[in-house]
């Protein structure tokens, strides 16, 4: 059974203000579609015939549940193996020497990697298996994968249990992924595919929304956080680079995505450009 309810421009405002609220995602008016049909729903579920009680239903009660399946299902999941490819070469060519050198002396005990955004889990596999085949290619000796801490967030609990799993269908184990990694890393299981567990299990999970404080995390060598920032308002994406800023440690660093934000990081990063990817580097204090 379905319902045939529309939203009107009062119930796009309740719900464009809560989303920011709860996740920070600020839907513009002509994506206002998106709360209809993503949302309508939840109309059957709760037993409400219109968006705006659905949104008196929601503050009413205020189901954590029930509110976490409200941000699942209004997050936008779009990812891929190695996507755009470039950070990945940054990493090779120009992050990881570094820090391998630095593990290497003794001068650094761990390298710690953080995917901010994680989602379905391919941005963080991609690099620990980035690293593993660098490590491997490049004969490195007294380092291992057991140097390195990786960890993956995401606001979306229902995208963390999938990555924990490490098993992806024939479509989303084409995207971006080469023979090379596949035949590498994977093994068919009936129609889909499983990631090696010795890179699954390097990963440590965590459902996180990037509006509450990231000290728990503690410090990092290089954060991910692509194609996120974009969907914040100006005023939150201060406040997150500011907290990724504080996340970093000296002359780590920062991918955002194929797109230039200067005007967040000129203070406190330096831009750097490798091809068509511009990424930052946290200024020494």
């Amino acid at each position: 059974m379905e319902l045939n309810v529309s939203l009107n421009e009062k119930e796009y405002f309740l719900f464009k203000n809560y989303i920011a609220e709860n996740c920070g995602i600020v839907i513009p008016a002509e994506k206002s579609y998106m709360i209809e049909t993503r949302l309508s729903k939840f109309l059957l579920d709760t037993g409400t015939n219109s968006f705006d009680e659905l949104y008196d239903y929601l503050i009413k009660n205020n189901d954590p549940v029930l509110n976490q399946k409200i941000i699942n299902s209004i997050t936008t999941n779009e990812t891929k193996w190695f996507r755009d490819e470039t950070p990945w070469k940054v990493l090779e060519k120009i992050v990881l020497p570094r820090l391998i050198d630095d593990l290497a002396s003794g001068r650094k005990t761990k390298a710690r990697i953080w995917s901010a955004a994680a989602s379905t889990g391919q941005e963080i596999y991609s690099t620990v298996m980035c690293v593993d085949n660098y490590l491997y290619t490049n004969s490195i000796k007294g380092v291992s994968l057991k140097d390195f801490d990786f960890l993956a967030t995401d606001i979306s609990s229902h995208v963390i249990h999938k990555a924990k799993n490490g098993r992806y269908d024939k479509i989303s184990i084409m995207r971006g992924l080469n023979d090379y990694y596949k035949m590498k890393y994977f093994t068919k299981n009936g129609f889909a595919w499983d990631i090696d567990h010795r890179i699954r299990d390097e990963v440590k999970f965590t459902h996180f929304n990037l509006l509450n404080s990231y000290e728990i995390f503690g410090s990092f060598d290089i954060i991910f956080c692509r194609y996120l920032l974009i969907y914040f308002s100006d005023i939150l994406k201060k406040e997150v680079a500011a907290k990724m800023y504080n996340s970093l440690l000296d002359n780590g660093v920062l991918f955002t995505g194929n797109y230039v934000i200067h005007d967040l990081f000129s203070n406190n990063f330096k831009s750097n450009n490798h091809g068509n990817l511009t990424y930052y580097i946290k200024k020494e204090k």
